[in-house]
């Protein structure tokens, strides 16, 4: 019974707190301007809402690309001050038979000034989602959104 409480009282709060958010990139987040580019998934989804994140990933890859990065396909280690990583991340549970939860796509990377370190942001995208079966269409949609403002940054 808690746990189901629980779960009502989180759906009611997207439902409270969701906004018609859009897909922001700095105008400056140019091919030129990156070296390189990861990828990375934060998976925090249960009971089956999403499944495709392999696809994801892939999806979000190939689309930098396009749009003239150089994508680093496998883990980054050491520093590079025009490195960027997007990061994905969905967090996701099921109540009853439909999920219900929130993503976040940032595009940023690692910066140190005076010895002081920190994390830029060039673009991102968020929101929140109820009432799927699963989100595996809807986060390919969301990333194809931020992806067509990587190809024209409007910020």
């Amino acid at each position: 019974m808690k746990k189901l409480l629980k779960h009502i009282v989180y759906a009611a709060s997207l439902l409270m707190f969701a906004t018609q958010a859009s897909a922001w990139v700095s105008k400056q987040f140019v091919p030129s301007n990156v070296s390189k580019i990861t990828v990375e998934i934060n998976d925090q989804a249960n009971d089956g809402c999403w499944t495709n994140i392999g696809e994801v990933k892939r999806y979000a890859e190939d689309k930098l690309e396009l749009a003239g990065h150089k994508v680093l396909r496998e883990k980054f280690v050491g520093y590079d001050d025009r490195h960027y990583e997007l990061y994905i991340t969905v967090i996701a549970n099921r109540h009853e038979t439909k999920c219900y939860g929130s993503y976040d796509f940032n595009i940023s990377k690692q910066i140190t000034d005076n010895k002081v370190g920190g994390i830029f942001s060039a673009g991102g995208f968020n929101g929140n989602f109820t009432g799927y079966e699963n989100i595996n269409q809807h986060i390919l949609t969301k990333i194809g959104d931020l992806m067509k403002e990587v190809e024209d940054p409007q910020w």
